[in-house]
């Protein structure tokens, strides 16, 4: 397994922010993703993440968790949301949560941000 970099400060706001759990503890509309093998391990919980995928939204959750409504995840840009921005379904990326999660995985950042006051982005 490759060695991850990642910075202190946001490693010890994960150890503080979340139980390490031995089960997915998520809501039952988290699913794993039909191309599991492209995603990357939790850097805590060393799990996959399951993925729910709905017109509002697409979010992540592996083992990382306080309850199944309080856990570490990972979003993307809804179908709706791109939708409503720009009158056409072309150019969706739709492995835009997939590319997040693994990003974020990698460098503990995140490169999707809901921001629907200045972007429309939700």
């Amino acid at each position: 397994m490759a060695a991850i970099s990642l910075s202190i400060d946001w490693r010890c706001e994960m150890i503080n922010k979340f139980i390490f759990n031995y089960n997915y503890d998520l809501i039952d509309d988290y699913r794993f993703p039909d191309d599991i093998e492209g995603w990357d391990d939790c850097p805590y919980c060393n799990s996959k993440p399951k993925v729910w995928i709905f017109d509002n939204g697409r979010s992540t959750g592996c083992k990382c968790n306080n309850s199944k409504y309080d856990h570490r995840t990972i979003h993307a840009e809804s179908i709706l949301s791109y939708y409503k921005r720009t009158n056409t379904l072309k150019g969706y990326n739709d492995q835009e949560l997939k590319d997040n999660w693994n990003y974020w995985c990698k460098n503990g950042e995140e490169l999707f941000k809901k921001d629907y006051k200045n972007t429309g982005r939700w």
